[in-house]
């Protein structure tokens, strides 16, 4: 559903500069075409979600972009002598105002989008939830291999951030793994409780068809909420993840963490010369 709501997690995620021009590019067509799988667009639909489209990701592009950039660079001038707690709040900080002035913008044309949903496009979203819902029961039930490709994908973004690792480091990086993806195996269930009963809710607030005012009221009361059902829960994650996170910069060697700066040199380019070319 939050596809649904912000019409994209593209807006969120520069991965490379060929799916950057994508974003940029198709964005809009790519996002009508998620949509479509959702609920069966009409003609107006569809060209309502490209049109807003358009005019969101040029804004992001010339007003978030830029932000993205003098983050990094932050973060490269920083962390050249390693990084500290008061650095990872201004950094989560920043990172959660980026997400609120997204949601702040997307949540009136999503609510707009929700007003004009008929009773079978309704029908059909719950229909596609049922089917995803399915697949992810699979994963809680196969947890155990989930956990281990979580695990292999740990080790291949370490090498690609932090370049190769000694025996003694691989020992300790297996040790962490252990670690960390046995306590994350339990909130796939919680997550998955709370996913089906934010599904049951939305649901129920479509069928009501309500208007565009209540929608918005709604949508941002939710995405407030995200993953706070349990603010206490909540913080301690996140604090357990700033201190893990603390851990691995006291791991890598000087070496090690140049180049994870020169890594980010790659990504500076890509969202410059994604400002740039319009």
């Amino acid at each position: 559903m939050k596809k649904i709501i912000l019409f994209s997690l593209l807006l969120f995620i520069i991965t490379a500069c060929t799916t950057t021009k994508f974003v940029y590019d198709y964005g809009d067509k790519f996002v009508s075409w998620q949509l479509d799988s959702y609920f069966e667009l009409n003609d107006e639909q569809e060209d309502f979600v490209e049109e807003r489209m358009k005019i969101h990701l040029e804004w992001h592009r010339a007003e978030e972009l830029p932000r993205y950039k003098r983050f990094l660079t932050d973060i490269q001038s920083r962390g050249e002598d390693g990084l500290t707690m008061s650095e990872l709040d201004d950094g989560f900080s920043r990172f959660e105002a980026k997400q609120r002035r997204t949601f702040e913008r997307l949540i009136p044309d999503a609510a707009f989008f929700l007003t004009k949903l008929s009773a079978e496009q309704i029908n059909n979203l719950e229909r596609k939830m049922a089917e995803e819902n399915e697949e992810m029961l699979e994963k809680v039930e196969n947890r155990h291999e989930l956990i281990q490709e979580r695990r292999e994908e740990f080790l291949e973004e370490m090498e690609d951030w932090f370049g190769e690792f000694d025996p003694v480091q691989l020992v300790q990086i297996n040790k962490w793994q252990t670690e960390w993806y046995t306590e994350s195996s339990e909130p796939i269930e919680r997550r998955m409780e709370y996913r089906l009963k934010s599904q049951t809710q939305i649901l129920a607030l479509l069928r009501s068809f309500p208007d565009k005012l209540t929608f918005e009221k709604w949508l941002s009361e939710w995405t407030r909420s995200w993953g706070r059902e349990i603010n206490s829960a909540r913080d301690a994650r996140i604090l357990r993840n700033k201190k893990r996170i603390l851990q691995v910069d006291k791991f890598i060697t000087p070496e090690q963490r140049l180049h994870a700066i020169r890594e980010l040199d790659d990504w500076v380019e890509i969202l410059e010369e994604t400002i740039t070319n319009h």
